[in-house]
């Protein structure tokens, strides 16, 4: 949603380490009083009004119409012009995913068509994507490459272009004054022409974004304001998420809450008008500090909350939210749960070695749970861990004297007691939050362009296995009718062949082949109903059609049905249901495709002799239990995770005894979901099995079952 260029990831350590300088020298930077100039100020208000009422210049909309007309026949020249476009506001908004496919046609049209500004526009569009991939001297000379073709074509508008992807990455490379130094250049020297004013927004947006990263809200209302003036005169479309998200990230730094706030909803507006709902993460994560900020400890504790429960956020981003809720329990003196939400943060952190400079995050948070467990000099001490870390920090970033700092702040603590210090501190512990505040919000610029190609990457893998799903649902549903007929046609002659219908076969054993195909056929034919079945609820097309089921009758005809195979085997089947059982509401299909698997697994795991029970029964809470005994090989705990898996039997391949597919359990398990009821199984190794069905109480009809209903078999 959010783009910043790469001097960011740079620049955001300085720029806190610089905030802590001057917070420890009472800086006014975060005074309670707004530092804005009334200009300023209206200026703002001014920006916001404008950007807010003018959808016709949202980059993602615009892009979004490109590529519909793209959908329709269109001109190789007609193509050009709009694949340049696209790349262009792609390079604003940072979609890498956009970039990669268009950067791609641009090229193979370029060389098709002859047009040397398509191809570079293509060229930096691939370098672009190498750089957000993490590779910054590839792409660099990649853009140099880019470059040397715009000055072969004399092209002084493409050069500037090339100058700019190369201040994008400048920061990582070491070059972030040449870069901004381009810009500044390029917003006075460029033609006033289409294509120069494309360019000189881009210088703009740029200018913009550097001076977010030192929290110069001024000059940064200014630039955006020159952009966003320059785009309403000349048409030229923007990101406009990134001119909201950031100024009100600055706002907030600068204790201008109300006027952060205003814009943190204009983002919320705008996600509105593009559709773009998921954004709505980074909106309460705003508002969630600023609530914060304004000790609100309860609402911001509730923004926070309502962010990590309805929306996907990067780990970092739910991270610093974990944080910043055990900070707010911390204030309102609730300690035991402030340390729940630091606990899940510290083991982010003890995964992630990488954010090992948000250390100091942590300790604040720390300080603040010990100060609500009146553990005042702990409190303290890691209060003053922090700061020496923060001022270190400012001294490597900014050459200033560590030992002179250092020396100040040791020297006016060491004339104070624990309890003075903590209570003097007490608007050092709010600085150091506003401090860590713009930390997290900043770098909330930073890593929502992470979680954008993440949710992209994730979206992408999303919609391929929902495919691969869609296509396998569909080609087992298509195959339904090609499998099943012939197979009924071979169960229905074998069965003929076999009862010797239209005369004597011959030969004994043609008796016994005609046997074998039929009981292999209907084996076959039970496999393939079975993963028809599976598919059909995976693929939500199985609907269940509730009926009354009288669950004494059902039982019995399961009995009767499995009464053969059992007596084959020499085991025992008996029902039982007690005579306070009432109707059930429910499939009595699948009700009885349920109870057939669940007892065609009992006769077939136990060994001759052995007993099979079927039951029912009704608590106190009218739910109906349906249980399933044999005593027969039983499961072990891991075997039984493996025989709900589709396709998962217990025990080893090469030696199992026993015929199946492994698809009953877990159809069984799908279908009693269906029914909004529960499976649990219980089995020990070489005792037994017991497999409990519930059904819900809302399934439970107040229709008792006639005297005649037989109770037990």
């Amino acid at each position: 949603m959010i783009r910043l260029f790469g001097y960011f990831r740079v620049s955001l350590g300085v720029f806190l380490a610089a905030l802590f300088v001057q917070l420890f020298l009472d800086s006014p930077i975060l005074a309670a009083e707004s530092q804005l100039s009334d200009k300023t100020v209206q200026r703002a208000e001014t920006l916001l009004q404008m950007i807010s009422d003018a959808p016709e210049l949202d980059a993602y909309l615009h892009t979004a119409a490109l590529e519909k007309e793209l959908a329709e026949p269109r001109s190789a020249v007609r193509k050009s012009e709009i694949y340049k476009e696209i790349i262009f506001h792609s390079t604003d908004t940072g979609d890498a995913e956009m970039l990669e496919k268009y950067g791609t046609l641009a090229i193979e049209l370029a060389y098709r068509i002859d047009d040397t500004e398509l191809r570079i526009y293509g060229e930096l569009a691939k370098a672009y994507v190498v750089s957000i991939n993490g590779d910054l001297q590839k792409s660099r000379d990649m853009i140099i490459e880019a470059r040397l073709l715009a000055e072969k074509s004399g092209d002084e508008i493409n050069m500037f272009f090339a100058d700019a992807m190369l201040s994008v990455i400048g920061p990582d490379t070491g070059n972030l004054l040449e870069g901004l130094s381009l810009m500044a250049q390029g917003t006075t020297s460029l033609p006033d022409t289409p294509r120069g004013n494309r360019m000189r927004m881009l210088a703009y947006l740029t200018i913009a974004y550097t001076y977010t990263s030192v929290g110069e809200v001024e000059e940064l209302v200014k630039n955006y304001s020159l952009a966003a003036e320059l785009g309403k005169k000349e048409g030229i479309e923007f990101d406009r998420e990134s001119v909201f998200y950031n100024i009100a990230t600055v706002l907030s730094s600068q204790q201008e809450q109300g006027l952060a706030e205003k814009y943190f909803k204009a983002l919320r507006g705008v996600l509105k008008q593009t559709g773009r709902l998921d954004g709505e993460y980074y909106v309460l994560y705003g508002l969630s500090w600023i609530r914060y900020l304004e000790d609100d400890y309860d609402k911001s504790i509730t923004l926070a909350q309502n962010a990590l429960a309805n929306y996907v956020g990067d780990p970092i981003f739910d991270t610093s939210l974990d944080d910043l809720i055990a900070i707010n329990y911390a204030k309102l003196g609730q300690p035991e749960i402030a340390r729940a939400y630091l606990a899940k943060s510290t083991a982010f952190y003890a995964e992630h070695p990488d954010y090992a400079n948000i250390k100091s995050e942590q300790q604040l948070t720390t300080a603040f749970i010990l100060r609500a467990e009146n553990k005042h000099d702990e409190a303290f001490d890691l209060l003053d861990t922090a700061r020496k870390s923060a001022a270190t920090e400012a001294a490597q970033q900014f050459q200033l004297s560590v030992s002179d700092l250092r020396g100040n702040l040791q020297t006016m603590l060491a004339k104070q007691k624990a309890e003075e210090k903590l209570g003097e501190t007490e608007a050092a512990y709010t600085r150091l939050t506003v401090a860590f505040a713009i930390f997290i919000a900043g770098g909330a610029a930073l890593l929502l362009v992470m979680q954008r190609r993440h949710n992209k990457t994730l979206k992408k893998s999303m919609i391929a296995a929902e495919l691969a799903n869609k296509t396998k649902s569909d080609f087992l549903a298509n195959m339904s009718h090609e499998l099943r007929t012939p197979l009924n046609a071979v169960i229905g002659f074998s069965e003929m062949m076999s009862k010797e219908v239209f005369g004597k076969l011959g030969a004994k054993q043609y008796l016994e082949y005609a046997d074998h195909i039929h009981s292999s056929g209907s084996h076959l034919l039970d496999i393939i109903n079975d993963i028809l079945d599976l598919s059909k609820v995976e693929s939500g097309q199985l609907v269940i059609d509730p009926d009354e089921v009288d669950l004494a009758e059902l039982f019995d005809n399961a009995r009767t049905i499995l009464a053969q195979r059992a007596a084959v085997r020499g085991v025992a089947i008996s029902v039982h249901v007690d005579r306070n059982v009432p109707y059930l509401d429910a499939d009595p299909r699948l009700l009885k495709q349920m109870l057939l698997n669940l007892l065609s697994n009992g006769v077939k795991f136990t060994n001759a002799g052995g007993r099979v029970s079927l039951n029912a029964r009704l608590d106190k809470n009218d739910r109906v239990y349906i249980e399933v005994t044999d005593t027969g090989i039983g499961m072990s705990p891991s075997e039984i995770k493996i025989a709900l898996t589709p396709f998962g039997q217990a025990g080893n391949p090469m030696t199992r005894a026993h015929e199946g597919t492994g698809l009953g359990l877990p159809l069984v398990k799908t279908l009693i979901h269906l029914h909004q009821g529960e499976l649990f199984i219980r089995s020990t190794k070489n005792v037994g099995t017991t497999v409990l069905l519930t059904m819900p109480p809302e399934r439970t009809l107040k229709i008792h079952r006639s005297s005649n209903s037989p109770q037990h078999i």
